[in-house]
């Protein structure tokens, strides 16, 4: 079973409250989409695992033609907790780090969220 086939919608509204909207939007199924790449999903666990990059941040700059124009702050959210489940609830072991981003010229985030791998 891949990813994509692990994520479910209707456990991660239940988890992340007020997410329901956000997955009527086309981020929330760019996100899908990403989910169905294991070669891109790869390199931004990578970049979050070794280089501390948020995975927020580098599928903005990685679709960054998708994300042409600024997204609003509850649409960031929505994907930055699309990215918590995906950590949390199919990685797991992982929990949230806030990070200083400042990158709001190209990306719009201020913060964002990596995901340190517990050992226990």
């Amino acid at each position: 079973m891949n990813i994509r086939d692990r994520f479910d919608r209707e456990k991660f509204t239940q988890t992340y409250k007020g997410t329901a909207t956000f997955c009527e939007t086309k981020y929330f199924d760019k996100f899908l989409e990403l989910l169905g790449d294991e070669i891109v999903l790869e390199h931004i666990k990578f970049a979050n695992d070794v280089l501390k990059v948020p995975p927020v941040e580098s599928m903005i700059k990685y679709y960054r033609d998708f994300f042409n124009e600024l997204m609003l702050p509850s649409e960031k959210q929505g994907l930055g907790a699309c990215f918590g489940y995906l950590y949390r609830f199919i990685y797991k072991n992982y929990e949230a780090e806030q990070v200083w981003v400042g990158d709001t010229k190209n990306t719009g985030i201020k913060t964002a969220s990596v995901f340190k791998k517990l050992t226990k």
